[in-house]
């Protein structure tokens, strides 16, 4: 609540005004990503936290500072970055060439150096936080028109960097997947991914964050479906339907090879593909659809080996591979854990009514969404700590 007045000091309307508006975009306030980083860079022994939200601004956190604060006090960002006009709906680190990128509504696609955010939120002087500055930036292309017009930037819903080959992969809001060449900086796309249903929007995008050198990139859309992408060809090697766990043609688009729980709708239903994940072995990837479902393709097989269900009322909007567990969250305030074996470990209450942020490091597990906080969770699923982000 605003705090009441106090008659002992001044009346200051303006301030009044400004801590009365905060509170009411609070209430309005989406975390659509948050990302840990910077282990080994900074002064934190635990890193640090960046979020993004609504706003546009991405919140860089001390972890240890948040560890500080205890589960109960909602810790404010060390550094508040201006990053986009419109929401930020990504942010993706790959920790070996320090960076961290972010994309959001505008379309645009942000290059951060780690070291520079680390500085700067380290640092005490409010002039150094505000000339962070990126260090490169590529903005999705524009659909040409009839009569020499353009139509509108697409937005980019998701990220994922491919380490092996220096690429920056944007899932847009146009259906196309661009790959940008973050080494070289051109500002034309370096790739593009094209085969999903046109007008369907991107949702999410996964790629190997290491020096592996399969080339795989996992976009999943509107449509219904996932595609398993060979970059070097900028083709789609397999088309998964995660909702019905069925590998589907190319070319018939007809579903075959069904594989799944024995409790699957029919083969052909699809919902849409709101997450995909790879393990860091790239064994796996993991496909969470609208439809409440979790399908694990096992790229040894090429084939779904298994589907986990957490209700037909949650659609699954984030999704973590940690080692032996699939961790996943969605329309409802809960964290589900299952093993790859698809049995349920736990399903963990949190704070976000809806949760489109996760992501797991150092036996922490951060979780955002509806809501301007992001709630930090130990291994033993116990809430540790609160970020407020701006």
């Amino acid at each position: 609540m605003v705090a009441s007045f106090d008659c002992r000091s001044p009346y200051d309307p303006a301030a009044y005004a400004a801590a009365a508006l905060e509170e009411r975009l609070e209430e309005t306030r989406t975390v659509y990503a948050n990302v840990f980083f910077g282990v080994g860079v900074g002064a934190a022994a635990n890193g640090y936290l960046a979020c993004g939200s609504s706003t546009g601004a991405i919140s860089v956190f001390n972890v240890d500072h948040l560890l500080a604060g205890g589960p109960e006090n909602d810790v404010a960002p060390a550094l508040v970055l201006p990053a986009h006009e419109g929401a930020v709906y990504s942010l993706v680190v790959h920790a070996e060439e320090g960076i961290l990128c972010s994309g959001g509504d505008d379309g645009r696609t942000a290059v951060w150096r780690v070291d520079a955010l680390v500085a700067a939120a380290d640092d005490d002087d409010e002039t150094k936080k505000k000339n962070v500055r990126p260090a490169a930036a590529f903005v999705n292309p524009q659909r040409g028109l009839p009569r020499g017009a353009l139509g509108a930037i697409p937005e980019t819903n998701a990220l994922a960097y491919d380490g092996s080959r220096g690429v920056l992969f944007a899932a847009a809001g146009d259906g196309v997947c661009y790959g940008w060449d973050v080494r070289e900086a051109r500002s034309s796309p370096a790739a593009r991914l094209r085969g999903h249903a046109t007008g369907k929007p991107l949702h999410c995008a996964a790629a190997s964050s290491g020096g592996g050198a399969s080339g795989t990139v996992v976009t999943g859309s509107e449509d219904g479906t996932a595609r398993i992408w060979d970059v070097r060809r900028e083709t789609a090697t397999h088309v998964v339907n995660p909702y019905a766990a069925t590998s589907v043609s190319r070319h018939s688009e007809e579903a075959s090879d069904v594989v799944g729980d024995g409790k699957k709708p029919p083969a052909n239903e699809r919902r849409w593909v709101g997450c995909v994940a790879l393990d860091g072995a790239e064994n796996w990837c993991a496909m969470g659809s609208g439809g409440g479902t979790v399908t694990m393709w096992s790229f040894a097989a090429g084939a779904c080996a298994s589907r986990v269900t957490a209700g037909r009322g949650t659609a699954m909007q984030a999704v973590k591979l940690t080692g032996e567990h699939v961790v996943a969250a969605g329309s409802e305030p809960h964290v589900f854990r299952w093993n790859l074996a698809g049995k349920l470990i736990s399903r963990q209450p949190c704070g976000p009514a809806s949760v489109f942020a996760l992501d797991a490091a150092r036996a922490m597990t951060a979780v955002g969404g509806v809501g301007a906080t992001v709630e930090i969770f130990s291994a033993l699923g116990t809430k540790v700590a609160t970020a407020k982000c701006a």
